[in-house]
């Protein structure tokens, strides 16, 4: 974990019911302690890969303590994240937690509002995170900004397209051979995050999961076999930078099925690829997913590295950090519906924002990375 120092964030205090609870960074000597309300909030078990989440993966992390408790903790990973053609700073927030005797008295809100203020301070153009609950982030500025398509499909109906033969097997400990594809493919999106050589391993190595990886000159797939529910082909990601890389994909699947599994499943960015192919029988089950949620930061910065400064308007945000929460609400966008409407996501509901709909609509947004 590289921590801001100390010296120059000095801890806040505010109020949680009758108990003055201290905002501060979390220190080398709070990690068991981080680590235990981490375990209680989300139930799970495997305490060394979680240790290594928290502490090594992301940048610092943030709490709220209550006689040297942390009570609430909140964690940032930096990432680089694509938007309009520009590479812009993005802080991602995970390990979102609180313990259970503390919750519902405004501890989370504090810790993410000592978040947001820091990376404000560092000149963050935007922040997201993958929610819990979507409503209760809405609150704090945050929108929706990515739809994701999990496609089911019965491998036997899948179209006779594309040749398997063009993707390659690639060993684990060679995913590094992945990285150029993932670059470029990244580029193709609007706020889709950089994955550095850390987050590869990380994301290959969970325990739940036994991955096969496979590499295309314009794409490549990440397959899950452990434990398949249902005979069904779990492809964890999948990358094409071409319909033909689309076509080739499909017929490694429709090819591996045949013997293992009787469906497939993915994740797609949007359908046109699979709709151009016609209607299949039985028909591909389609679920509309809620993908990330986020939100402006340092206005000033985004608009800036955007190339938006011809379209900034002023930001209506209940954290006060990217604007005033009390400039029109209602009227002016909030902080993440700025990004909603700068990618056409999302029409502003009056003139204000009119000049930056869709100026950043090139491309679609999407982002695969769970952090």
């Amino acid at each position: 974990m590289t921590q801001p120092s100390t010296d120059a964030i000095p801890a806040l205090k505010v109020r949680a019911g009758k108990t003055d609870a201290v905002i501060r960074s979390v220190e080398r000597g709070d990690f068991s302690l981080a680590v235990e309300t981490w375990k209680t909030a989300f139930g799970f078990t495997d305490e060394e890969r979680w240790k290594k989440f928290a502490f090594e993966v992301s940048d610092y992390a943030v709490g709220a303590f209550i006689d040297d408790y942390p009570h609430a903790l909140a964690t940032v990973i930096m990432f680089d994240c694509n938007f309009n053609g520009h590479l812009i700073k993005c802080g991602g927030i995970a390990g979102v937690a609180c313990s259970p005797p503390m919750r519902r008295k405004g501890l989370v809100r504090a810790v993410l509002q000592e978040v947001l203020n820091r990376l404000n301070d560092q000149k963050v153009e935007i922040s997201a995170l993958w929610p819990f609950s979507y409503p209760f982030y809405e609150k704090m500025g945050y929108s929706l900004t990515d739809l994701q398509y999990e496609v089911s499909q019965n491998v036997d109906a899948i179209p006779p397209v594309g040749d398997s033969s063009r993707f390659k097997p690639v060993k684990l400990d060679d995913y590094e051979k992945l990285m150029p594809v993932h670059q470029r493919w990244t580029k193709t999106f609007n706020l889709s995050l950089e994955r550095n050589s850390y987050r590869w391993q990380r994301q290959l190595t969970r325990p739940e999961r036994q991955f096969v990886l496979y590499l295309h000159e314009d794409g490549y797939m990440i397959w899950n076999l452990q434990d398949p529910e249902n005979r069904t082909l779990e492809v964890v990601e999948w990358a094409y930078l071409t319909e033909q890389a689309f076509h080739d994909g499909l017929a490694l699947i429709k090819n591996c099925g045949q013997l293992a599994f009787d469906s497939a499943k993915w994740v797609m960015p949007v359908l046109d690829p699979l709709l151009r192919l016609g209607v299949s029988y039985p028909p591909a089950r389609v679920n509309v997913r809620y993908g990330m949620m986020s939100r402006v930061v340092n206005s000033e910065a985004f608009f800036k590295n955007c190339s938006l400064d011809a379209h900034k308007v002023e930001i209506c945000d209940p954290m006060g950090i990217s604007g005033s929460a009390n400039i029109d609400g209602g009227i002016r966008p909030g902080p993440g519906e700025v990004l909603q409407i700068a990618a056409g996501f999302m029409k502003p509901s009056g003139h204000v924002a009119e000049s930056l709909y869709k100026k950043a609509a090139n491309v679609a947004t999407f982002s695969i990375e769970q952090y």
